[in-house]
Parts: C-alpha cells; structure tokens; sequence
C-alpha cells in the first residue's frame, strides 16, 4: 500500500508538470506571431545611388557608402487568420487583412530605409569636412601667397608651402581633427568656424616663419577672421539645422525624397521638405518619412490586393488555422485527461496523442520545412543564383512560429514519457484486484451458469495386469462412518422415542 502512495504521488507530480506543458503550448499560439519572415536586405552603394536617383542638392554631392544589412520582418498572429473566417465577407476581410499588413510592412520598412539613408548622409558631411578642411589650408594659404607675390608661379608657390611646413600630412592632420569635431556629440557650425579661424591663423604663423620678406606685415586681422567665419558657414549651411547643429536630417530627407518620387512612379523631384530641429526629430517623422510609408505601402497593396489574390489567401489561411486547431485539440484532450483522471485512484494517462505529430504539426509546416529547403537553397548558390541574379539583394531569409513553443513541450514530453510509462506501469499492476479461492467459489455458486451443463468424461488406462487393490495400513486407513442404523440398534424405524433401557 505504501508503494501505491508514492508511485501515485509521483504521478501526480509529473501530471502538473504535463499540464503546464499543455497550458504553455496552447497559449504559446496567443502570445507570438503565429507565422513569421524575416529578410535580411544587403543593399549595395549602387542599389542606393539608383533608388535615390543620384540625389544632390545645393552643390553637396551625395556619396553612397555600401551601407549594413538591415532586416525586414513581417508577421501574421493566429486572431489574424480567425478574424477573416468569423467575419460575414471572409474575401473582403481578407483583402483588409493584406492591406493592413502592406501598412505594417511599409511602416516597418521605412525607418530601416532611412537608417540605411543615415549612413549615406554621415557619408557625405564627411566627404564635404574633407574638402572643408583641405580648402581651408590650401585655399587660404595660396591666396596669401598670391596677394603678397603677385607674379609667384606654380613652383614657386610649392616651394613656399613646403618651407612652411604646409604638406600633405598636415593637411591630412587637419582633416582629421575637422572630423573629430564632427563626430562630437553636439558638433554645431560654430565649432567648425572656431576650428577653421584656428588653421588660418597657424597658416598664418607658418608662412611668416619661412622667414620671407614679403610676409613680414602678414596679420591675421579681425576681417579675415569675419571672413573665414562666412566662407564655413556658406560651404555647410546646406548640412546645419535651424539651430546651427551639423545635422544628417536634411541630407536624409532629400534622399528620401527622391526614393518616395522612385516609389511613386512619377520620377519628379518632390517639393523641398523642412528638416527636422534637435527638439522635433525624436517625437515626429519628416514629411519625406511620411511619404515614403505611403508611397511603400502603396505600391505593395497595388501588387498584393486583388481578388484573386485574397481568395487564395483565405484558403491559405483556413488551411493554418487546421493545422493550429488540430495541435492546441491535441494538448487540450490531453490537459482534460490528466483533469478528469486526477481524482481517481489511477491518474496516470498516455501521452502519445501530442507527441505523433499532432502537437507540433504548425512547427513542422511554418518552421522545420521551410528552414530545411533554405538550406538546400543555401547549398545550391542562394536564391539569388537560383533566380539568375533577381533577388540578389537578399542577403539571408529566416522563419518563425509560436508552433515552436508546442514543439519544444512536446520534446519535453518525450523525456517525461519513459520515465512516466514505468511508474504507470507498476500503479497499474499494483492496483490490478486479486481474488482468493473462497471469493472464486462464491462467485461460481452466485452464478451457477458459469457451470458447464456437459458431462466431465475422464479417460482410464487399460492394463493385462491383475487387479490389486491398494489397502492402506491400518493407522492410516481412514475411519469408516457408521450409518445411524448402527449407531442406535434401538431406535425405532419410524424416527420416534428410543426405549428406556433402564429396567435392563
């Protein structure tokens, strides 16, 4: 009885256990995405320069680095496979169903668009601090030499600038520290100005150290300070907000711009936008951002939404949903199970309904088999060798299902199944009843038909021998009974008084 206590306490442990499991995997469905892709999009610097329409604006050419990976992902919840089923015009919701999730998309592709567009925009501010800087040295210091030696010639002036010190590494130097300023936190025009007053007055000092006489009277005048003030903030003004900070947000929003016109299929330059100040940038998207969800949005819908296209779709979807009912059924016959058999003597039940298959048929179909054939794909070149160079942009295409949680149960379950089918075992054979002889005869007597009606025929063996009959010793023949005749010779025939034999 003592073994029967603790092997159904174990039962019921792992009972809990099982249950959690069946509780995990059906709301794991709830909780994630039912279906998911997610798309790694490896642009090249000429993908950019062909989707911006080789923008440039106000005398800043753009350059186009080859920018990161970005990832692209689009989900679909189990409620957004149910809603198209229970509504009364399941082709129409569907159609809403792909329209909401081209808004999605677009909305999801366009901060990765322009994460990608930022790095084309830091690409060129520093591409316009090089030049910035290499004008500041060279310009500045050619123009005093010409100013102060009217008839100099060309190597002449190369003869100056070496004597000064005026080479290439310093100009490299130089170049150095403007970017340095620019990668500052909060890099303003104004820092950029101070660093360029700062180098013309050291060119300054560098050329009146050649130990010429034509530049003994050189000074660097409050003038020429004013006027290397103005000739930074012309040269940058196209890259500085309206508070004077160095800022990205114009060069981005005029590529996005033109990457919203491409989209839209006018190919016309869009009106100027307003860049954004430091305050705005966190909380609101440039109207270029806006422009280009839509136009994203738009041209996906007009590619996707169609009636044919929502009426395959929905059979798709019916065809998920089964999948997804036929595993969550599985679990929740089995939750029962252990529910109803809980409060009985045997709790344990069998576990194999989840484990075949069905309890992770969703994993199976949106996770296990697709992963497999990218992996062939993989090993054959990549889709974009298999498309003969189409999507070679796509840099590498995962999958995801919360179908995955219901397959991790199940393998959970599997370990559990061994060890539980044993303790089953045993409780089983330690509950199984036992009947004694004297419970078997009184069941035969309560229920003579259990009798066989035929006649029981034993067979003998026939012997040449003579007959012997075996006679038991005297102490061991047993005692022969006395009919009652014997036991009272006077007792009347008929039952009555027996004599009184007293007189005798």
């Amino acid at each position: 009885m003592k073994s029967v206590k603790q092997h159904r306490a174990a039962v019921i442990v792992m009972n809990v256990v099982i249950a959690l499991l069946c509780i995990a995997a059906i709301a794991g469905y709830f909780l994630a995405p039912l279906f998911s892709i997610r798309v790694k999009v490896d642009l090249s610097a000429e993908d950019l320069k062909s989707m911006a329409g080789n923008a440039s604006f106000e005398g800043v050419e753009v350059v186009y680095p080859d920018p990161d990976p970005v990832d692209v992902e689009l989900s679909f919840r189990t409620l957004d496979f149910v809603t198209p089923v229970l509504s009364g015009d399941p082709f129409g919701s569907t159609e809403t169903l792909i329209s909401d999730k081209s808004d999605e998309l677009a909305a999801s592709l366009t901060p990765v668009i322009r994460v990608t567009v930022e790095q084309v925009a830091e690409e060129t501010i520093k591409d316009v601090i090089k030049e910035e800087a290499d004008k500041i040295v060279n310009d500045q210091a050619q123009e005093v030499i010409e100013e102060f030696i009217p008839e100099v010639t060309e190597e002449e002036t190369k003869t100056i600038l070496e004597e000064a010190e005026i080479t290439e590494s310093y100009i490299e130097s130089k170049t150095e520290e403007a970017l340095k300023i620019l990668n500052s936190e909060s890099a303003t025009i104004s820092d950029v100005q101070e660093f360029a007053v700062g180098t013309v007055k050291e060119v300054y000092e560098k050329l009146k150290g050649t130990g010429r006489p034509e530049f003994e009277e050189l000074i660097f005048d409050a003038e020429t300070e004013q006027d290397v003030r103005d000739v930074v903030r012309e040269n940058l003004d196209a890259i500085t907000d309206e508070l004077g900070n160095l800022s990205t947000d114009e060069v981005v929003d005029r590529i996005l711009e033109e990457i919203a016109a491409a989209m839209d299929g006018s190919g016309q330059q869009g009106s100027p936008v307003a860049s954004l100040s430091a305050s705005d940038a966190e909380e609101t998207a440039s109207d270029a951002e806006t422009k280009l969800t839509e136009n994203i949005s738009a041209s996906i819908k007009n590619a996707l939404v169609t009636e044919s296209n929502a009426q395959v779709f929905f059979y798709v979807t019916i065809g998920f949903l089964v999948l997804t009912a036929i595993s969550m059924l599985s679990w929740l016959y089995l939750l029962i199970k252990i529910f109803v058999k809980g409060f009985t003597l045997n709790p344990a039940v069998k576990l194999k309904a989840p484990i075949l298959f069905l309890g992770w048929l969703p994993a199976l179909v949106f996770f296990i088999i697709p992963t497999a054939a990218l992996m062939i794909v993989n090993a054959l070149g990549g889709i974009g060798a298999l498309t003969g160079g189409n999507f070679t942009l796509i840099g590498g295409v995962s999958f995801f299902t919360s179908g995955i949680y219901a397959l991790a149960a199940a393998v959970l379950l599997i370990l559990l199944f061994i060890p539980y089918a044993i303790i089953r075992k045993k409780l089983k054979l330690e509950l199984t009843p036992r009947v004694t002889p004297q419970e078997e005869a009184a069941y035969i007597a309560a229920n003579p038909a259990l009798i066989s009606e035929q006649p029981v025929v034993k067979e003998h063996t026939v012997s040449d021998e003579p007959y012997t009959a075996d006679v038991a010793p005297a102490a061991e023949q047993p005692e022969q009974e006395l009919p009652p005749e014997a036991l009272n010779e006077d007792a009347p025939a008929d039952g009555g008084d027996a004599p009184d034999r007293e007189g005798e």
